[in-house]
């Protein structure tokens, strides 16, 4: 028996602290996502869309890695609404006070995309002689 979706769903709901629950097909997007970063930088996966599972069990560090993986893209989302909202500017109504939350959201961002960068670079096999 594989890994299923909600362990790796469990690992990504632990990361945002939004009282909003997220759709569920969203959530799986990310997830999409987040495998295909994973299988561009390293090995196939082999996940299984019908049955919402992998086909092998992952360890804790790949579920973690997926989970942050699917963090970034969901900061990314939350990234690009508060840009939309921030930019809102007309003759009756201008929104204000935005800019801490657009510049924080960025280096959280920054900030996560070097961690992953990170882990990506360990769970990589050095060879220097193939």
């Amino acid at each position: 028996m594989g890994t299923s979706f909600e362990e790796v769903f469990e690992n990504f709901y632990s990361r945002p602290q939004s009282k909003v629950l997220l759709d569920e097909d969203l959530v799986e997007q990310f997830l999409f996502l987040a495998v295909a970063d994973y299988e561009l930088e390293l090995t196939q996966l082999d996940y299984q869309k019908d049955l919402k599972q992998f086909n092998t069990q992952l360890n804790n560090i790949l579920i973690n890695q997926l989970g942050a993986i699917m963090y970034r893209h969901y900061l990314s989302r939350e990234l690009d609404r508060v840009l939309k909202l921030t930019n809102i500017v007309g003759k009756d109504i201008g929104l204000t006070g935005m800019g801490d939350a657009k510049r924080t959201m960025q280096i959280r961002l920054t900030n996560l995309d070097k961690e992953i960068a990170d882990r990506f670079n360990k769970l990589k096999k050095n060879s220097y002689y193939e």
